[in-house]
């Protein structure tokens, strides 16, 4: 049976639609920039996680304890059929003066059966020459131990710039977090 001219026209029409839509798409991940972080705050500190790296923010909801877990593991949820983790981000980077909320975010990640206490998560800050995994450019980041941070599970300090809109102290530089050496210690 040969295919009628509507038929046909149809197919044209289908297959043109795609080609727009799937233009659209690679339009818009050219014009996204190079890396972006979410912006989190536990007490008076600002944490960049990298965007790629996040699944999800969910408001805080009820934990369940694990015994004898570290410090820095509140404690388990269950979320989409799978039991997640909960790390308290400030803990785990040995902040241990900072409380955990009661009403903060739970961020969780892609990838991995974690997710991360904080007190707020303020959104999404696109950051121009920066790697797509998430690293700042060299010469954009402080030092960690410059500004008084471990290494070790930190990328650096992302200072705020002037003429970038962070004007208010809200607005001020993060701690880039590099999360793949966050876990590792809690996943191993």
């Amino acid at each position: 049976m040969t295919p009628t001219a509507e038929a046909l026209r149809r197919q044209a029409l289908r297959q043109a639609r795609t080609r727009a839509l799937a233009g659209r798409v690679r339009a818009a991940q050219r014009e996204t920039p190079s890396s972006s972080f979410l912006i989190c705050t536990c007490g008076s500190d600002r944490y960049g996680l990298p965007l790629a790296q996040v699944a999800q923010v969910l408001g805080q909801r009820p934990i369940t304890p694990v015994p004898g877990a570290p410090a820095a593991v509140l404690g388990a949820i269950a979320r989409s059929g799978r039991v997640l983790s909960v790390l308290a981000l400030a803990r785990a980077l040995g902040r241990d003066g900072t409380a955990v909320p009661e009403a903060g975010h739970l961020v969780i990640l892609r990838g991995t059966p974690v997710a991360l206490a904080v007190d707020r998560v303020d959104g999404v800050l696109a950051v121009a020459g920066a790697d797509p995994e998430g690293g700042i450019s060299r010469e954009e980041l402080v030092d960690p131990a410059a500004a008084g941070l471990s290494g070790e599970t930190v990328s650096g300090y992302a200072p705020a710039r002037a003429g970038t809109g962070q004007e208010s102290s809200r607005e001020s530089g993060f701690v880039v977090v590099d999360l793949p050496r966050l876990l590792r210690r809690y996943l191993s």
